[in-house]
């Protein structure tokens, strides 16, 4: 059996490159959706799926790795 060699750094890079790509194709919505730290000041209301962003920097919200999963794996498909 033989082994593929993989990358690591390289792959975390691209994660890593990914996930500031989509922080900055979200910048605008960020200045207009209260930051899910701070949900409960405002509402009382429960998420019901629409946008949301985490202020903390070590929090990666589901569905954006999710998006880079799914587009990293398409990408390799078409390759």
């Amino acid at each position: 059996m033989s082994l593929i060699p993989i990358n690591v750094t390289t792959m975390a890079e691209t994660i890593l490159e990914r996930l500031q790509a989509y922080e900055d194709d979200h910048a605008l919505l960020r200045q207009f959706v209260i930051p899910e730290e701070d949900r409960h000041l405002f509402t009382s209301a429960k998420w019901a799926g629409e946008y949301r962003w985490f202020r903390s920097p070590n929090v990666v919200c589901i569905e954006k790795a999710r998006l880079v999963r799914s587009r990293q794996a398409q990408e390799a498909s078409a390759a």
